[in-house]
């Protein structure tokens, strides 16, 4: 594995998060390593092919997506715990993680 590309695609794709990355190291992790491995004649024939499928799977998927409930009428809202649970996040509230109450003060005692 390639740490700093690994982490530069961290960076290209904000709204990927760690399960995109752990379902992507799985599948690479199964492919690549163990089928190659122990299988290796089935993965020079088939890796590829599964390859373009898994990658034409994510296309289709986010077309069907596009078309089929953003794109009529507006697009349709599904309402779930998922869409909403941002919302009652102390981020979106813009609450602090902690207070400094009357008297007490940030830092330390003496900045000596």
């Amino acid at each position: 594995m390639n740490i700093p590309v690994f982490f530069a695609g961290i960076t290209t794709m904000p709204p990927a998060s760690g399960i995109n990355f752990v379902s992507w190291a799985i599948v690479g992790f199964i492919f690549n390593y163990y089928i190659r491995t122990y299988h290796f004649r089935w993965w020079m024939r088939f890796n590829y092919i599964i390859s373009a499928g898994l990658d034409c799977g994510t296309v289709f998927g986010g077309l069907a997506v596009f078309l089929f409930l953003y794109l009529p009428k507006g697009g349709i809202h599904l309402d779930w715990w998922g869409n909403t649970v941002w919302t009652l996040t102390a981020d979106v509230a813009g609450l602090p993680l902690k207070m400094v109450t009357e008297g007490e003060i940030f830092g330390p005692l003496s900045w000596a």
